[in-house]
């Protein structure tokens, strides 16, 4: 179906290129992410249809969907080609109405396992698990990287040679179904397959270990028989991390750290792509990184824009297939320069897109600033995969959820008033915009954000910032009235008679009884993040939550000493924290040497000392300055109203992330 001419500006992200024989409308691509495969469990996933249809007619011009893998992921016996009335029925189904309303192409992912990615650690014995059959490796004795005490056995020849028959029979079954190709799940991030390529993950002996040919049999033999099954022109791509950036087990790297490689160098890599070209391949889907160093491949706010993309532009070098990349991608300027360098040949987003199913057509449009900004939070996809949730995103719920969350007229005009204008309540105004309520917001300060506009303050936050920026131009656009400097009281309440009030009132710092806590050097978190603190070269900050962690991170950064203080037995107990963004932060407050006492009361400030308690003993830490990030409290709008509803949002009824903000706004606006 062709597409309007697009602005001129970003023109070259909308031009056609061939993998293989195949045409690809244009350089964007939809790639694969948790919770979007099409087979789960070997059956069809319904779900993800309306989402890929969106990004489709956005004009996305390839979509990989999460991967559909060849094994029972308990187990269990079964293997994806026995669900072969999946691939003739309902994606047949799918495949017949993706190319026939859109121009859109298809290439399904098929995964080999997890190997020791495999989440193991449970906690229950779950009577479907079968331990023995799912937790494989290339080699005795792999430690799980969830539960590292936890050892994987090898897989045997036989069972090798079954994964790739099933590899093969499956791309068949694609192929009949009109998949325009697949992708092999993959040389990537510490998967089974990777774990196959590494020679210090495979201490086999036989053909598929010893030399990298022999490390990479299982993948070229996969490719192979692809190509001899389903015919040369069948497109086969292969999810490729180029460096997997760990020093070790469960030990990860972080941007500009020197290390010795532990996994695949991108030295090795210039060998590996090449076998791979050799076997067939037509193009690499490309990021970095493994399990133990996930944050690679999938970057939380704290990693660079486009975190893998000298490492995929490196690699293109010794290939001749398109390369793709994909790690903060979704800054539409990026991924223009990335493409008109010849850096890579497409740029491959997902959570961008869960962000903004439109990513696509408002770039095409020129419409940049329109497209709300992923900040790599991870709460609402990666967090919510993690913890057995359905995917979605925290700054848009109709992502996956697309019937749940529908936007409809209301049908019944009101008068809304809004009292908070920070991310909870900018998003019940816009929402009431759009269902055509008559909407005011009124906000106590003189700035718009509530609390995350010190989230937001630390120059690693730039996709929050954009975010701010994103509410503060939807306001304007959907012409809200918006009262700053404006508190929502019982009388304004009453002189503005609303039908109802929806309070994003937040919350406030905990103010803890300390002697001390008042001197001059003390100071709130808020307070530094906003107002620039001057701070004295010994920093305590007290508090081991996610700002205070970030915050302690962000001023050892400047080269001060800091301690950091958390009265439970460890930082970062956050209900609901992404253990990808975790892990990084504890991986950068360790780098930057911040000082950790967990499990300690402070029992008094000093001039120039902070006094803890720890485990019945006391310790004076040096400290010319103090920060507090003890957490908040909720801060309700007290109203005594008559008959009119006051709905409250977000933190001011419990204290909890973006996510909860967002999702509150959604469910008592769209419920109006």
């Amino acid at each position: 179906m062709p597409m309007p001419v697009p602005d001129s500006t970003y023109a070259p992200l909308f031009t056609p290129f061939k993998i293989g024989e195949l045409e690809i409308p244009n350089r964007i691509i939809l790639c694969a992410m948790g919770g979007t495969a099409p087979i789960e469990d070997h059956a069809f996933n319904p779900r993800c249809v309306p989402f890929f249809m969106n990004c489709a007619k956005s004009g996305v011009g390839l979509i990989i969907p999460g991967l559909s893998i060849l094994t029972d992921k308990w187990g269990r016996p079964g293997w994806l080609d026995e669900a072969a009335d999946v691939f003739r029925g309902p994606l047949k189904d799918f495949m017949d109405r993706l190319h026939g309303e859109t121009g859109t192409k298809f290439i399904l992912q098929l995964g080999a396992g997890m190997g020791r990615g495999l989440r193991a650690n449970f906690g229950v014995t779950l009577p479907y698990f079968d331990y023995h059959r799912a937790m494989v490796a290339p080699s005795d004795g792999m430690p799980n990287v969830f539960a590292p005490e936890m050892k994987h056995r090898a897989l045997t020849r036989e069972e090798i040679r079954k994964l790739v028959d099933v590899m093969v029979n499956s791309a068949e079954l694609a192929r009949e179904a009109g998949c325009d190709g697949v992708e092999i799940h993959a040389i990537h991030e510490g998967y089974l397959l990777d774990q196959f390529a590494m020679s210090n993950f495979n201490h086999r002996t036989d053909e598929y270990g010893g030399s990298l040919e022999n490390r990479l049999r299982i993948s070229t033999d996969m490719i192979r028989g692809i190509k001899a099954r389903c015919g040369k022109d069948y497109p086969v791509l292969m999810r490729y991390s180029v460096a997997s950036k760990t020093a070790g087990f469960n030990k990860s790297v972080l941007p500009g750290q020197d290390y010795t490689e532990f996994g695949r160098s991108l030295e090795e890599s210039i060998s590996v792509v090449r076998l791979l070209e050799k076997a067939g391949i037509d193009a690499l889907d490309t990021d970095n990184g493994t399990y133990d160093s996930w944050h690679w491949a999938h970057p939380p706010t704290y990693m660079p824009e486009g975190c893998n993309l000298p490492e995929a532009a490196y690699i293109k070098n010794f290939t001749k297939v398109p390369v793709f990349v994909s790690g903060k991608m979704g800054d539409p300027d990026l991924a223009l320069r990335a493409v008109v360098s010849g850096a890579v040949d497409a740029v491959a987003m997902a959570r961008p897109m869960l962000a903004d199913p439109q990513w696509a057509e408002k770039v095409r449009q020129g419409r940049v600033q329109d497209i709300r900004p992923c900040i790599g939070c991870h709460n609402g996809c990666f967090g919510r995969l993690t913890r057995g949730l359905n995917v979605s995103c925290a700054l848009n719920p109709s992502s996956l959820q697309e019937e749940k969350y529908a936007l409809k007229p209301a049908q019944t005009k009101k008068k809304v008033l809004v009292a908070g204008g920070g991310i909870g309540g900018m998003e019940a105004a816009r929402l009431c915009a759009l269902r055509g309520l008559d909407v005011a917001l009124y906000e106590a300060t003189g700035h718009l954000g509530g609390a995350f506009r010190a989230a937001a303050a630390p120059d690693f936050k730039k996709d929050d910032k954009k975010l701010l920026a994103w509410y503060a131009r939807q306001l304007d656009m959907l012409g809200i009235p918006v009262h700053l400097n404006c508190p929502v009281t019982q009388e304004l309440v009453e002189r503005e008679k609303p039908d109802l009030v929806i309070a994003a009132t937040g919350a406030s710092p905990k103010r803890l009884p300390i002697p001390g806590i008042h001197r001059p050097h003390v100071c709130e978190a808020k307070e530094f993040l906003l107002e620039d603190r001057a701070l004295g070269s010994r920093v305590v900050v007290i508090g081991g939550g996610l700002t205070g962690c970030e915050v302690a991170n962000a001023i050892a950064e400047q080269g001060k000493e800091v301690s950091l203080v958390e009265m439970q037995t460890d930082i970062l107990q956050v209900p609901d924290l992404c253990r990808v963004n975790s892990n990084m932060l504890r991986d950068m407050l360790r780098f930057n040497r911040v000082a950790l006492y967990c499990g300690a009361l402070v029992r008094e400030i000093g001039e120039d000392w902070v006094l803890l308690e720890q485990q019945g003993a006391e310790k004076r830490l040096a400290a010319d300055s103090v920060v507090l990030a003890a957490g908040y409290t909720p801060q309700p709008l007290e109203l005594s109203l008559s008959g009119i509803p006051v709905y409250q949002v977000g933190d001011c009824v419990e204290v909890s992330n973006l996510l909860g903000a967002v999702w509150a706004a959604n469910d008592v606006v769209l419920n109006l």
